[in-house]
């Protein structure tokens, strides 16, 4: 009797590790033919692909957009500046060549009352700079095919170097951006700018300023009694100037 009941429960165990070894297979089964179908399914391919392909694209054709403004814009204010430098170092130059802004031409002047003193502009100066530097680039650059969005601003100056005068012109244009970046950390605005200088070349100036340079060491010599110095410079000078045969 007992040995019928020890073999009825390892009978009944027994098909019931089998029926369970089966579920499980069957189930392996299932999540192979499941995950098989996940895989080889294409379905929805072309939005994944589009989601990671848009933004890309996107920023490429703002890219170009941004090359097509902006290049133009820094040629045509790299012109501008060069003209107005170039137009300020001639009048404050010893040509005698005026520059009228308004017709973008030049002019000979040739009244000498009209003239400038070359002794009077170390007191008055140079005129007014600033506005014809922003007079002219304003209406070179409104010549162009260029882009005039955004804010326009000029700076004008002359830098004196002793001996010689450099005329410096600076315009920055502030263009905003034609794409909205700012997710990516680009700015709201883009600044071109552009800068141009030229050397005045004027010969009556160089005369003065050696002029006085001249008087001025005469009067310290004179005021000092500084004239063993001078001799001893000049002496060392002779001495300089034959070795070297001039």
């Amino acid at each position: 009797m007992a040995s019928g009941v020890m073999g009825s429960n390892h009978r009944t165990s027994r098909w019931h590790i089998v029926g369970r070894c089966a579920g499980e297979k069957s189930c392996n089964i299932k999540r192979e033919s499941i995950y098989g179908r996940f895989i080889s399914d294409t379905t929805g391919d072309a939005v994944v692909e589009a989601t990671i392909l848009f933004p890309i694209m996107i920023m490429i054709f703002a890219a170009l957009v941004l090359l097509a403004i902006y290049l133009p814009a820094q040629a045509v204010l790299q012109r501008a500046t060069q003209y107005a430098a170039t137009a300020i170092a001639t009048e404050n130059s010893d040509t005698w060549l005026f520059f009228d802004e308004s017709q973008i031409a030049y002019y000979q002047e040739t009244d000498k009352n009209k003239l400038k003193n070359v002794y009077a502009e170390l007191f008055t100066g140079s005129g007014d700079i600033q506005s014809k530097g922003e007079a002219i680039v304003i209406d070179v650059e409104s010549r162009g095919i260029s882009s005039k969005a955004g804010q326009l601003s000029v700076d004008s100056y002359i830098v004196n170097k002793i001996v010689y005068k450099e005329v410096v012109v600076t315009a920055a244009r502030e263009f905003p951006m034609p794409v909205d970046l700012s997710f990516i950390g680009f700015p709201s605005t883009i600044t071109v700018t552009a800068t141009s200088s030229t050397v005045v070349l004027n010969g009556d100036e160089f005369v003065r300023n050696i002029d006085i340079a001249t008087d001025f060491t005469n009067y310290i010599i004179e005021k000092y009694d500084l004239h063993d110095i001078k001799d001893a410079i000049s002496s060392f000078g002779s001495k300089v100037s034959g070795i070297l045969g001039w």
